[in-house]
């Protein structure tokens, strides 16, 4: 099967090592989305374990598209039967169209889905679908007169674990937290610390890469609920995943904050989680933060003014965290941004990430360790 993952734009490398890592062949990389080929089982392993992908799509059909008839007609030539059953209802979520003829948005959605349930419709034996079972989402891509036809297996977003319920102002994609741990080369047996945790998202994905726990081992997928889903596929790996979660590691994670709520906030999401007994969480302001082991990391998203707060006091923020290179020495620093020239951070050179996130532009910026 083709399949391709996406993710926040400049992280497509960091998903397709993890891709890998599950076992599937990765192929060609876009700006935000990486294409592989799967099998059932490595499928199956990668919508339960992928940390770093916000969704994993199925391509469904690839034919010429230079007007509405052939559309119509690549369309209604595609398997449907196969992921969409009697009672389900076929949803085309997004249409997206560039240098082609064919390019109203509204247009495609309504003549794929026509086309799609032409299709089903007779092997169904009914004059309309019922559309009253599982919800099956579809995207339709037309560049240069071509159509791509992708099938979101995800049902909900793979981004979304399910443990932050109590978010706070502007936070951090769980998704994007775990491809900056990956970045930073991080290990459970190294201490972690977020002087600026927020709703807990970076410590709270550490605590469950560290203690290999896989991100959708309590939710359900789109695909295994399909008519050639992969339902016994994900039961396997449910129970694989179940037996390789290392409870027996120790783990050095803490996270603060200096607004109480957040670190509510952050307590309530690491319950949900259920790794409030492996992240200590507590009150501090950054500016007073000191290192509780001789070697570890900094990994954090500070506050920013784009974000919170106004740009002078961005800017504030930001000329206190030097500080952290003379308390925090032995440790690596990683800091994320919102502009490029941080990378003049004094007394150390860094490597710098550009990450795409939806509107927003962040940098990634990592730093040695301190003298």
């Amino acid at each position: 099967m083709q399949v391709s993952a996406t993710c926040a734009i400049g992280l497509e490398r960091v998903l397709a090592s993890e891709l890998e890592r599950f076992g599937l062949t990765t192929g060609a990389r876009s700006a935000g989305r990486v294409s592989a080929q799967a099998d059932r089982h490595t499928l199956a392993s990668a919508l339960a374990g992928l940390r770093t992908a916000d969704r994993l799509f199925l391509l469904a059909g690839s034919f010429p598209a230079a007007d509405f008839d052939q559309l119509f007609e690549g369309v209604r030539a595609i398997p449907w039967e196969l992921w969409v059953g009697k009672n389900d209802k076929l949803v085309i979520e997004k249409a997206k169209s560039s240098r082609s003829a064919v390019a109203a948005q509204n247009a495609i959605q309504a003549m794929s889905l026509k086309a799609a349930y032409e299709r089903l419709c007779p092997r169904y034996g009914v004059s309309r679908m019922p559309e009253t079972g599982a919800l099956v989402s579809a995207r339709v891509r037309i560049e240069d007169d071509k159509a791509v036809v992708e099938l979101d297996l995800c049902g909900e977003a793979l981004s979304r674990r399910g443990y932050r319920k109590h978010p706070t102002e502007a936070p951090l994609k769980e998704s994007v937290a775990a491809a900056l741990l990956y970045s930073a080369g991080w290990r459970y047996n190294t201490a972690l610390y977020d002087p600026f945790c927020g709703s807990g998202t970076i410590p709270i994905e550490a605590a469950l890469m560290g203690l290999n726990v896989a991100p959708g081992l309590l939710r359900e997928f789109a695909w295994e609920s399909m008519p050639d889903g992969g339902r016994s596929e994900l039961i396997e790996v449910r129970e694989k995943a179940r037996s390789a979660i290392r409870t027996d590691r120790d783990l050095q994670i803490s996270g603060s904050d200096a607004d109480k709520s957040a670190l509510e906030s952050a307590l309530a999401n690491a319950r949900l989680a259920r790794v409030d007994d492996r992240v200590r969480f507590f009150q501090a302001r950054a500016e007073l933060a000191a290192p509780f082991t001789d070697k570890g990391m900094v990994i954090t998203d500070p506050p920013y003014g784009k974000r919170l707060g106004t740009p002078a006091e961005a800017d504030a923020l930001y000329a206190s965290l030097s500080s952290f290179r003379d308390r925090f020495k032995g440790w690596e620093l990683c800091f994320v941004v919102d502009r490029e020239d941080f990378s003049s951070f004094p007394g150390s050179k860094g490597s710098s990430l550009k990450i795409i996130d939806g509107s927003e532009t962040r940098f990634f910026q990592r730093f040695a360790r301190g003298s």
